[in-house]
Order: structure tokens, then C-alpha cells, then sequence
């Protein structure tokens, strides 16, 4: 079954607009979740750029050894990601 770890979604120009912690391992301080959200938008964007296909959106899924980090990109550009347990969707 498919757990959601976390919940954040990101503007278009990279800010925080939504962040909701589902683990209740404790949320992290604003200025860690700032910097990861702005991290993330800034990567998200690089790879749109770089990528050779015409119609990239970017990264949609990074799949790592203790999660999954999972990214949808909406049609008034916000990014809606979170991380899950490993391959639940």
C-alpha cells in the first residue's frame, strides 16, 4: 500500500506555496523546507533545459534507496511533489 511521506507544492518562481509532513517523524524547521523547495524547482527546471526531447517536463520521478520522490507538474506550472515509500505507485 502506498504511503505519502510528504506533501509540498511550489510556484512557478520556486516558493513554498503548501507543505503538509504525513511520516509524523516531526516537520522541519521553514528554513530547511525553503531551501529544499527552491533546490528542487531549480533542478526541476535544469532538467527541462537540458533534457534532448522537445516536450521534457522535467523530472517526474527520482527513486532513491530510502524513497521515492515523485513530481507532477500542473497546468498553471506549479509543481505538486512528494515522497513516498519505495515504488508504491
Amino acid at each position: 500500500m502506498a504511503s505519502i511521506y510528504s506533501l509540498y507544492i511550489i510556484n512557478k518562481s520556486g516558493g513554498l506555496v503548501f507543505y503538509k509532513d504525513y511520516s509524523g517523524a516531526g516537520q522541519m524547521d521553514a528554513d530547511y523546507s525553503l531551501r529544499l523547495t527552491s533546490l528542487w524547482h531549480s533542478i526541476h527546471a535544469i532538467s527541462q533545459e537540458l533534457s534532448p526531447i522537445v516536450e521534457c517536463f522535467g523530472i517526474e520521478l527520482l527513486q532513491l534507496d530510502n524513497f521515492d520522490l515523485h513530481c507532477f507538474q500542473s497546468l498553471p506550472s506549479n509543481l505538486i511533489s512528494f515522497y513516498t515509500n519505495l515504488f508504491s505507485f
